[in-house]
Parts: C-alpha cells; sequence; structure tokens
C-alpha cells in the first residue's frame, strides 16, 4: 500500500480490503505497506473483532514526522499512535531516516526515505524473485 494521507481517510475503514489483508496474511502472502500506507492494514479485522496485525512489528510516519512536516494538525489522526492503540508492536527509526521493519511476510517503510529499502524487501519476499 502506498504513502500518502489518502490510505488514512479511504484505506483505514475499507471492509473489502480488510478481507484481502487478513486472507492474504492468513496464507503468508505478502503484505506491504509504505509511510501513511501502513494506515490501510487497520482496515484488518478478524472475525471477533481483533486486529489482524496485533503483536506484530511494524512501522510507518511517525507522529514525530508527522508534526515536523507542518501537516500534523490536517491529518485525521496520528498513523503511529492509531497502530499501536490497536496493539501493533510499533517500531521507529530516527526521524526522516531509512528504516524498513520485516516481520514474516509484512513489510513496512517508515517514511519516503524507506521506498528503496521497502520495494527492494518485498522483491526479496516474493517468491521466484
Amino acid at each position: 500500500m502506498p504513502g500518502g494521507h489518502a490510505p488514512m481517510t479511504d484505506l483505514a475503514d475499507d471492509a473489502r480490503l480488510g478481507v484481502l489483508l487478513a486472507d492474504a496474511d492468513g496464507r503468508g502472502q505478502v503484505v506491504a505497506a509504505l509511510c501513511h500506507g501502513v494506515a490501510g492494514l487497520l482496515s484488518a479485522t478478524k472475525e471477533d473483532g481483533a486486529f489482524v496485525f496485533a503483536g506484530r512489528s511494524l512501522t510507518g510516519f511517525t507522529d514525530e514526522e508527522e508534526n515536523q512536516g507542518e501537516l500534523g494538525d490536517q491529518a485525521p489522526w496520528p498513523v503511529e499512535s492509531r497502530l499501536a492503540e490497536r496493539g501493533a508492536g510499533v517500531r521507529t527509526g530516527a526521524a526522516w531516516c531509512d528504516t524498513v521493519i520485516v516481520d514474516g511476510n509484512l513489510i513496512t517503510g517508515q517514511n519516503p526515505q524507506s521506498s528503496v529499502t521497502t520495494a527492494k524487501q518485498v522483491l526479496t519476499a516474493l517468491p521466484d524473485a
């Protein structure tokens, strides 16, 4: 899932995306998100309402980066905090540094500076890559 603020408004609550993500994760397929794109992960819930990615290590655009980027007051909510509230094991690097977390089939990049490394990790994780 790509970055930008759009995933926070149109993917975070998309039930159809949530079903696809839960299914892909359950089958061990690569699930990858970059920057604000990790907001789309929030759509994935189990039948009992639990967050599919609770307890998983991941990263995404940090609250600190949101505030430093001067758009924090315009964002609908802080993505790092929301993921942590849902039980994700959010791990972050220094602001604006290339940080990628791989937890099994889940690959996440912290910010735009992480895009190349995230893509390389996805390619490495794909079968026959």
